[in-house]
């Protein structure tokens, strides 16, 4: 008796381990989380996220960084800085940001998801979704595919050289810089169509990893474009409003303008204002996506699986999430998931992050799924450089939790 009272004690103390360091029992609805999540973020102390943020508000990196936090108990906004520097005026759960990059994710989900829904074909090639007259460009046989598009793995430069004509050479180095920017408001699809059409290969698909927002924005557009919808449309029917997700959209509109921070040019001399780019709905599933503290938690927490919407966005989240182009085995195992940066260390576990950055914003998710744990950057500046808030903030920020639990 005595043996099998001490069995039972044993049971309930471990049972009682796993309650506690468990993720929440069950996937809620977003409305569910919305009201209930909020403030209870439990992994981290106020003061431990600000030894982290306060230092790079202070020493001038960042005007303004707002930083979201979810674990199994909630979520907590936390905001330090400003997001006018003139003003003075304070961001809130509800000020805007462009998360660039970030916006991959999106796209990959939506891929995910047409998919699962027999909508596409992730290892077909891209060749039968393009429109008519368009023709890809092959080596050897071997074609391009939408699942190469998603893992940077097609073999297309990064953008058309008509990005680099908005450039004059008169002008400072910095606004050479920001005025390529111009490409993803002027340069249209059927422009972009046109680049493919005439890009030559210099290697198979699938062969090596190279960045390509050109081939981001194909893939987005030909995901919306075999469901006879733009991207701005697929993005909102599909994601953002089974979340819930308001404040949020590929591309500006007047509301989501009125409530932004301003966004400065880190890389420029003075740090000044950086000119507001309107992403065309071509290239907004490459970096266009604009959206707040609130409705970055709701996504964060779609991605640590905590939420799901009756459409089982849930299960496309899953597939996005899973490796697919090994990128490095030398010290960290690097991967390519659905446009995720995914890494696992001996010491670190899976850990998946896409970072983004604009002419005048910066943006980065970064969470270990298994540790149901996570963390959502936002700021309102742009460095072009090393800099960046997944380095400063996001990276440390998922290391201090993973160390807490």
């Amino acid at each position: 008796m005595i043996y099998l009272r001490t069995l039972r004690i044993q049971y309930l103390v471990v049972l009682a381990i796993f309650l506690f360091c468990s993720p929440i029992a069950g996937v809620m609805s977003p409305e569910e989380w919305r009201s209930t999540a909020p403030g209870n973020f439990s992994t981290l102390t106020a003061e431990e996220v600000s030894k982290v943020a306060e230092p790079l508000i202070q020493n001038g990196t960042y005007p303004c960084l707002v930083i979201i936090l979810v674990d199994p108990n909630g979520s907590a906004i936390y905001t330090y800085g400003v997001s006018n520097r003139a003003s003075g005026a304070a961001s809130n759960n509800k000020t805007t940001f462009e998360i660039g990059s970030v916006s991959k994710t999106f796209t990959g989900l939506l891929l995910a998801d047409a998919e699962l829904r027999g909508v596409v074909n992730l290892s077909a090639p891209i060749q039968s979704y393009v429109p008519d007259g368009v023709i890809v460009p092959s080596w050897q046989g071997r074609e391009i595919t939408l699942a190469d598009l998603a893992t940077h793995t097609s073999g297309l430069p990064n953008v058309p050289w008509e990005f680099y004509r908005y450039q004059d050479v008169r002008d400072p180095i910095e606004t050479q810089a920001e005025s390529s920017f111009r490409g993803y408001e002027e340069i249209s699809a059927e422009m972009g169509y046109d680049w493919l059409s005439h890009v030559t290969l210099s290697r198979r698909p699938g062969q090596a990893w190279e960045y390509s927002n050109g081939g981001t924005a194909i893939a987005g557009d030909i995901v919306a474009r075999v469901q006879n919808k733009t991207f701005p449309e697929l993005v909102r029917e599909r994601i953002l409003d089974p979340l819930g997700m308001k404040s949020t959209a590929a591309g500006w509109s007047e509301d989501l303008l009125n409530r932004s921070a301003t966004g400065y040019r880190g890389y420029a001399p003075d740090r000044d204002e950086g000119m507001v780019i309107r992403y065309n709905g071509f290239w907004a599933p490459a970096a266009g996506i604009i959206s707040d503290a609130d409705d970055m938690a709701v996504y964060l927490a779609l991605q640590l699986g905590y939420i799901d919407t009756p459409e089982g966005l849930l299960a496309a989240v899953n597939r996005s999430h899973q490796p697919r182009v090994l990128r490095s085995s030398e010290g960290i195992e690097l991967w390519e998931s659905l446009f995720w940066d995914t890494f696992e260390t001996k010491d670190i576990p899976r850990t998946h992050l896409k970072a983004g950055e604009t002419n005048r914003f910066m943006a980065d998710i970064a969470f270990v799924r298994d540790k149901g744990i996570g963390v959502v950057v936002l700021a309102n500046t742009a460095y072009l450089s090393d800099t960046h808030v997944e380095s400063d903030v996001a990276i440390p920020l998922n290391k201090l939790m993973l160390e807490k639990r």
